[in-house]
């Protein structure tokens, strides 16, 4: 089967999380690529969490919608987090409509959605706020 021209996936392995980057349109042709893309980064690791990166989706239709929450239902049964991470309107409107909205957990960046998955990274984060010094 080709690769649909129109859209990529870039998928990143961090300590214990993955980052996998959306590109173009996510529909009948690429959800099938998206789907086996994150699967093989899931065989090669046990990740507490996925972030998947949706700022550069340029369209989405059921099929893409689908995929998403079939990723959703295989992180739940490995017991990782997923995080969207700039979700456009479009999609943001079609999770709404759906019903699905409350089903995500929606980061602005990848660096918030890292936050939510693994709390002790990402830019200039020391220490947790809130946490009590080691006596």
């Amino acid at each position: 089967m080709d690769e649909p021209s129109n859209f990529t996936v870039t998928i990143g392995l961090h300590e214990d999380f993955i980052v996998a980057r959306v590109v173009g349109e996510l529909d009948y042709a690429s959800a099938g690529l998206l789907h086996q893309e994150i699967k093989d980064a899931w065989a090669t690791t046990q990740p507490a969490g996925l972030v998947v990166d949706l700022s550069g989706l340029t369209f989405c239709d059921s099929m893409g919608v689908g995929v998403l929450v079939l990723l959703l239902r295989q992180s739940r049964e490995q017991q990782s987090n997923l995080v969207l991470s700039g979700v456009p309107p479009l999609l943001e409107r079609i999770l709404t409509i759906t019903g699905l909205r409350t089903a995500f957990q929606v980061e602005t960046s990848v660096e918030e959605a890292i936050q939510v998955i693994h709390p002790t990274l990402g830019p200039g984060v020391e220490q947790p706020p809130g946490e009590p010094e080691p006596a």
